[in-house]
C-alpha cells in the first residue's frame, strides 16, 4: 500500500462522511469497482491473484478515477504492482499513486464515455514521467508540477526504472478558472527548483499527506483554497501570465478588488460602479482583469459564492435561511445561488450545511 509517512490505509468500500466541515462534502467521483460503490477508497493490487493484477488495476482507475487505456512498460520483476488512494478534500479529490513503471493515455473515446471536465494536477514525487498535451510536451521530475484538462485527450508515461509516485489532484474547473486563465498552461512544467516550484510544491505534498485519513484532522478550507492558489499562480507565471505590470497599476488593480469585495452585498454592483470610483474606464477595468485572466463577472461571482460557503458552515448563522445568506452576498435568487454553488463546490447549499452540522 501507498505510504506517506503513516501506516498504509485499508480499502474503504462504503461511502464516506463529509471530510472537512469549513468546506463541501466533497466533489465525489462514485465508481463501481467489483459491484461496490468506492468513494474514499485504499487500493493494492497485493489484494488480488498475480494473474489478474493489472486488469484489476485497469478496472479501479477506469471506474474511480478517469477513463484511460494502460499499458506496462517493461516486464517488471514479480508481476505488475500498483496502489492507490483517493480521498475528498474540500471539494477536489486527491489521489496518491505508487505503481510499476506503466502508460496512461486518454483518447476522444474515453472522454465521450466519461465526459469529465476536471483539471488534473499532477504532482511527481518519485521516477521520471512524460506527458503530453496541446501539442505540448513535459518531462517531470521528483517535485515538478504540471497541468492537464480531463475534458481533451492526453497521455502520461512513468518509464522507471522501478515504481514511481506520483499525486494528482483532480479540481473543479471552475475552482481553477477563478484563479485565473490556464486555458494555456496544460503539459507545462513548474520546476520543482524554481521559485513558483519551491513554494507549490512542497505545499501541496503536505496537503496531500495530511489528507484523510492522515494524521490529525483534515485541512480547513482555507488551506486548500491556499493550495490551489499556490497551483494557480505558478501554472500561470510558466505560462507567461505572471504579473508584469508597473506597481502603479498592480496598486489600481488592487484598490478595484478592494472597493468591490466591501460592496460585495450589493446585488446592483456592476464593473461601471467600480470603474467610477477607481476613476478609470470601464474598458480599462476590464483589461486590468483580462491581464490577470480573470473576468470582472467571474472574479466577483467567486468571492460571494467563497463568502457563501463560509456562512451556511458558521453555526453562529444557523438562524439565517439558504436564501438570506445568499441575498447578503448579492444573489438575486435563491434560485441562481443554488445553481452556482452546485456548480462551484459539487455540493448543494443545503447538503454542505448539513454536512457542517454533523460535524458538531
Amino acid at each position: 500500500m501507498l505510504s506517506w509517512g503513516g501506516s498504509p490505509s485499508p480499502p474503504v468500500k462504503t461511502l464516506a462522511p463529509p471530510v472537512n466541515c469549513r468546506g463541501p462534502g466533497g466533489h465525489l467521483r462514485a465508481g463501481i469497482v467489483s459491484g461496490v460503490m468506492a468513494v474514499d477508497l485504499a487500493f493494492a493490487t497485493g489484494q488480488v491473484d498475480p494473474p489478474d493484477r493489472l486488469a484489476a488495476w485497469r478496472e479501479l482507475v477506469n471506474h474511480a478515477f478517469l477513463p484511460l487505456s494502460i499499458t506496462p512498460i517493461g516486464r517488471p520483476r514479480g508481476g505488475f504492482e500498483g496502489s492507490v488512494t483517493g480521498h475528498s478534500l474540500g471539494g477536489i479529490r486527491v489521489w496518491l499513486v505508487k505503481a510499476s513503471p506503466m502508460s496512461a493515455v486518454r483518447a476522444r473515446r474515453h472522454i465521450r464515455a466519461s465526459g469529465s471536465d476536471d483539471y488534473l494536477l499532477a504532482l511527481h514525487v518519485t521516477g521520471t514521467a512524460h506527458g503530453a498535451q496541446d501539442g505540448r510536451e513535459v518531462t517531470l521530475g521528483p517535485g515538478d508540477l504540471a497541468l492537464f484538462d480531463s475534458s481533451r485527450p492526453y497521455s502520461i508515461s512513468f518509464t522507471g526504472p522501478g515504481v514511481f509516485e506520483h499525486v494528482i489532484y483532480q479540481v473543479p474547473r471552475a475552482s481553477l478558472d477563478a484563479r485565473g486563465r490556464l486555458s494555456a498552461a496544460t503539459a507545462l512544467r513548474v520546476s520543482a527548483a524554481s521559485g513558483a516550484g519551491q513554494l507549490a510544491s512542497p505545499y501541496l505534498r503536505t496537503l496531500a499527506r495530511l489528507a484523510p485519513p492522515g494524521p490529525g484532522p483534515a485541512p480547513g478550507q482555507p488551506f486548500i483554497d491556499a493550495g490551489l492558489d499556490l497551483a494557480a499562480g505558478a501554472l500561470r507565471a510558466v505560462a507567461g501570465y505572471a504579473d508584469q505590470g508597473d506597481p502603479l497599476r498592480r496598486g489600481l488593480a488592487s484598490g478595484l478588488r478592494d472597493y468591490a469585495v466591501a460592496r460585495l452585498g450589493d446585488p446592483g454592483l456592476s464593473p461601471r460602479a467600480v470603474a467610477g470610483a477607481g476613476y478609470v474606464s470601464v474598458r480599462q477595468l476590464h483589461r486590468i482583469f483580462a491581464s490577470e485572466g480573470l473576468t470582472f463577472g467571474r472574479w466577483v461571482r467567486e468571492q460571494r459564492l467563497r463568502r457563501c460557503r463560509d456562512d451556511l458552515a458558521d453555526q453562529g448563522l444557523g438562524h439565517l435561511s439558504i436564501a438570506e445568506i445568499a441575498g447578503r452576498w448579492g444573489f438575486r435568487s435563491a434560485a441562481h445561488f443554488t445553481r452556482a454553488f452546485r456548480a462551484r463546490y459539487g455540493i448543494t447549499p443545503a447538503d454542505h450545511r448539513r454536512a457542517c452540522r454533523s460535524e458538531h
